[in-house]
C-alpha cells in the first residue's frame, strides 16, 4: 500500500480504509526514523481520532513522546493530549448539522453587519462600466459590419447600428444561460437534483436556500451536481427565477455542513446583488470559445499524428478565452465583497466562510477543465489561491519545521505586498487574504473568535518594511512593463522621423524595441544564481518580500511526482516537498525543441518518485512559479544525470533574433 493512498483516504474523509493503508504501510515499511513513516503515524492518529478511537491514537501518540526529533515530539505531546481528552469525553467530536451554539459562529443567523461604503461604490460602478463595455463591443461590431456595406456612416445607418445593438443584446442576455448550459454538457455531465436530494448530504446549505427564496419570493434555484473531485460552486442565470446553483461532490467532501451553507448562501449573494445576471451575459460568448477549444484538444487526442500542430491550434482559442475572461473581473472582484458580506449576515458565521476558503484553496488540484471553465464563476479563483493552498496542504499533513503560526504567514504577502495588487488585478476573485481579512471583522462585529489568527498578521505589519516593498515593487514593475515602454519610445521615434527612411521604419524600431526589453526582463526574472540559497517550500511562500518578477535563486529538495506539456516548448513539473506540491516549469533546448522530444520524455519518467534538488529561479505571481535550472537526483545513481532546464537560453535566443531581425530590416530598406 502506498502512503499517498492513505493520504488521499483521510483527505476523502474515508477513515476506516486510510487507516488499513496505513497501517499496512507502517508494517511493510518499519522504519521508524524515516519521515515517511512519521508521516503515516500521525495521519492514523488523525483517522483514529475521528472514528472515536481515541485509545489507538494515544498508542500511537505515546511511543513519539521521546522522539529524537523536537519537532515530533511537540506534536507527539500536543495530539497526546488532545486524544486523552476526547477518551474522557471533555471534547466532543464534530457535528455537521445545523448549530446554533458553537463558539465561533453567532446564536443566530439573518444578522446585520456594516460594510465599508467604498465596497459598494466600486461594486455599481463595475457593473455600469462592464454593462457599458459590452454594449460598445456590440456596438462596435455593428459599426464594422455597416462599414463594410457603404462607406460613409449616415444618421440612418446609425440608428440601425443602434437598434441592431438593442436587439442583439436582449437576445443574447436571454440565451446566454442556455448557452452555458449547452458548453457545460460538454464538459462535464450535469445531474439535476432537488432540495430533498441536497438535505441528507447539506442540511443547513438547504434551510439557506429555502430561507432565502422564502423572503424574495421566487422559484428555488435549479441545483446541478458534478460528480468531480474539485470543490466547486457556481450559481448562473439571468433571472432570479431561473438561476442554475452548480455542486461538485468535492465541495461535499471537503467542507464541514456549515461551510457548504456559508459558500451555498455566498453564491445566493450574487442574485441578491443581481451580479449573477451581468457575469452570465459577459460569460456566455468566451464559454463558446473555450468549447472551440476543448473540440480541437479532442480532435487531437483522437487523431494522434501533428501533436504540436494541434497543440497550438488548441492553444489559440484558449488565449482568447482567457482574454475574453477580463471583461468580467470588474464584477466578479467587486462582488465577490458584497456577496461574502451577505453570506455572514445570513448564516451569522462568517468564520465558516473563512474556513471554507482556505479548505477549498487546499484541495483545489491543479486546473481542471471544470475550472477553467467557471473561471468567473467560482468561489476561489485556482491560480491566485494556490499559494495559499499549498501551505495548508501542508498544515493539513500535521508534518512541517515551521510552526502554525508562521504558516499563517502566507497571508502576509497578499495583504501587503504592493505585488499582490497587480495580482488581483489579473484574477477574477480577491485574494484569499483580503477576504478573509474582511470576514474577520464581520466576526469582531458579532463578538466571535478569529480564524488563522489574523489580529497578530495584523500586528506583524508594524516590522514590515514598507520603504523595500515598495521601492523593491517600483524597480521590478517598470523592468516587468519595459518592452511595452520601449515599443511606446519607438512608436513615437518613428513618427518623428519618418520622413528620413520609407514605411519601414516602424516595424524595425518596434522589433528592436521589443527584443530589447524582452532581454531586459530576463535578466531580472533569471539572474546568476551561483549564489543559491537553500530553502524549502514554505519559507518560499510565506516571504513577505517575494517578487512576481525578480527571480530568487533557490534550492529545494522534494519528490519529483508527475509532469505534462503545457504550452511549447514549456513542461510542467511537480515537486512535493512537506505533502504539497510544487509546480514546476522545465524547458528543453533548443535543438531538443525541434526534434524528437522522446529523450526528454524517457528523462523525466525515470526521474518520477525519485527523490531530486531541484535549482532555480522562484517568483509569486497569480501563481508561485518555480523555473528550473538543474534537477539533480540525489540518489546518486550514475544512471540519473541532472537534467537541466534553458529559460535564460530561450530568453535570449528569442530577444536577440527579434532584435537582429530590427537591425536587419532596418538596415535592408535604408538600402533600397
Amino acid at each position: 500500500m502506498s502512503l499517498k493512498a492513505g493520504k488521499e483516504a483521510l483527505a476523502q474523509k474515508r477513515y476506516t480504509e486510510a487507516i488499513a493503508i496505513l497501517s499496512q504501510y507502517c508494517a511493510e515499511n518499519h522504519q521508524e526514523q524515516t519521515r515517511d513513516y512519521i508521516q503515516a503515524q500521525m495521519w492514523l492518529v488523525s483517522a483514529y481520532q475521528h472514528i472515536g478511537r481515541a485509545d489507538k491514537a494515544i498508542t500511537i501518540c505515546e511511543q513519539f513522546i521521546n522522539h529524537n526529533d523536537p519537532q515530533v515530539q511537540t506534536w507527539a505531546k500536543q495530539a497526546l493530549k488532545t486524544a486523552e481528552l476526547n477518551l474522557a469525553g471533555i471534547v466532543p467530536p464534530p457535528v455537521t448539522s445545523v448549530i446554533k451554539s458553537k463558539p465561533n459562529r453567532y446564536r443566530k443567523n439573518r444578522v446585520t453587519l456594516s460594510v465599508k461604503p467604498y465596497a459598494q461604490l466600486v461594486f455599481r460602478l463595475s457593473m455600469l462600466g462592464t454593462i457599458g463595455l459590452i454594449l460598445g463591443i456590440i456596438f462596435g461590431v455593428c459599426l464594422g459590419i455597416i462599414s463594410l456595406i457603404t462607406p460613409t456612416l449616415t444618421t440612418g445607418w446609425l440608428y440601425v447600428a443602434i437598434g441592431t445593438t438593442a436587439i442583439a443584446s436582449i437576445i443574447l442576455f436571454f440565451m446566454s444561460p442556455w448557452l452555458i448550459d449547452i458548453t457545460h454538457k460538454q464538459f462535464y455531465r450535469v445531474q439535476w437534483i432537488t432540495l430533498a436530494d441536497l438535505d441528507p448530504k447539506a442540511p443547513e446549505a438547504v434551510t439557506v436556500i429555502e430561507e432565502f427564496c422564502q423572503a424574495r419570493n421566487i422559484f428555488v434555484p435549479k441545483i446541478g451536481w458534478i460528480e468531480d473531485q474539485s470543490p466547486v460552486a457556481f450559481i448562473y442565470g439571468v433571472l432570479p427565477n431561473s438561476t442554475r446553483l452548480i455542486l461538485s461532490r468535492g465541495l461535499f467532501i471537503t467542507l464541514d455542513d456549515d461551510e457548504i451553507a456559508a459558500v451555498v448562501a455566498q453564491q445566493l449573494g450574487h442574485v441578491a446583488n443581481w451580479s449573477f445576471a451581468v457575469v452570465s451575459l459577459v460569460t456566455a460568448p468566451s464559454q463558446l470559445i473555450y468549447l472551440c477549444h476543448v473540440i480541437i484538444t479532442r480532435i487531437g487526442f483522437k487523431l494522434k499524428v501533428g501533436n504540436y500542430f494541434w497543440h497550438i491550434c488548441a492553444a489559440i482559442p484558449r488565449y482568447l478565452y482567457t482574454l475574453t475572461s477580463y471583461l468580467a473581473f470588474g464584477v466578479t472582484r467587486s462582488s465577490a465583497y458584497i456577496c461574502d458580506h451577505f453570506a455572514a449576515e445570513a448564516t451569522g458565521n462568517p468564520n465558516a466562510l473563512s474556513r471554507a476558503l482556505a479548505k477549498m484553496a487546499r484541495d483545489t488540484p491543479t486546473p481542471s477543465r471544470l475550472l477553467e471553465s467557471s473561471v468567473n464563476f467560482g468561489t476561489i479563483d485556482s491560480h491566485t489561491s494556490t499559494s495559499v493552498g499549498i501551505v495548508f496542504q501542508i498544515l493539513y499533513a500535521g508534518y512541517s519545521e515551521v510552526s502554525r503560526e508562521n504558516l499563517y504567514k502566507v497571508f502576509l504577502w497578499e495583504l501587503f505586498n504592493p505585488w499582490a495588487v497587480w495580482t488581483e488585478l489579473h484574477s477574477p476573485q480577491p485574494l484569499i487574504g483580503r477576504r478573509i481579512r474582511a470576514l474577520t471583522a464581520y466576526a469582531y462585529q458579532l463578538g466571535l473568535t478569529e480564524e488563522y489568527e489574523f489580529s497578530q498578521l495584523l500586528i506583524t505589519e508594524k516590522s514590515l518594511n514598507f520603504k523595500v516593498l515598495y521601492k523593491n515593487f517600483a524597480r521590478d514593475l517598470w523592468i516587468e512593463t519595459a518592452p511595452y515602454t520601449f515599443v511606446a519610445i519607438a512608436l513615437i521615434t518613428s513618427m518623428g522621423f519618418y520622413w528620413l527612411y520609407n514605411n519601414w521604419l516602424l516595424p524595425s524600431l518596434v522589433a528592436i524595441a521589443l527584443g530589447l526589453g524582452t532581454m531586459l526582463r530576463g535578466s531580472l526574472r533569471y539572474p546568476d544564481y551561483t549564489k543559491v540559497t537553500a530553502t524549502n517550500l514554505v519559507n518560499l511562500l510565506i516571504d513577505p518580500y517575494a517578487s512576481s518578477l525578480r527571480g530568487k535563486p533557490v534550492q529545494v529538495p522534494g519528490e519529483l511526482v508527475g509532469y505534462s506539456i503545457h504550452d511549447l516548448p514549456d513542461y510542467d513539473l511537480r515537486l512535493e516537498d512537506q505533502s504539497a506540491i510544487l509546480p514546476l516549469h522545465y524547458m528543453p533546448d533548443v535543438r531538443t525543441f525541434f526534434s524528437d522530444a522522446t529523450p526528454i520524455l524517457t528523462k523525466l519518467e525515470s526521474l518520477v518518485g525519485e527523490t531530486v534538488l531541484t535549482t532555480g529561479w522562484f517568483r509569486r505571481g497569480n501563481r508561485p512559479s518555480f523555473d528550473v535550472s538543474v534537477l539533480q537526483p540525489i540518489s546518486g545513481d550514475h544512471h540519473h544525470l541532472p537534467l537541466k532546464s534553458y529559460h535564460q537560453l530561450w530568453n535570449n535566443l528569442l530577444s536577440s533574433v527579434t532584435v537582429l531581425g530590427g537591425l536587419g530590416l532596418l538596415a535592408a530598406t535604408s538600402l533600397f
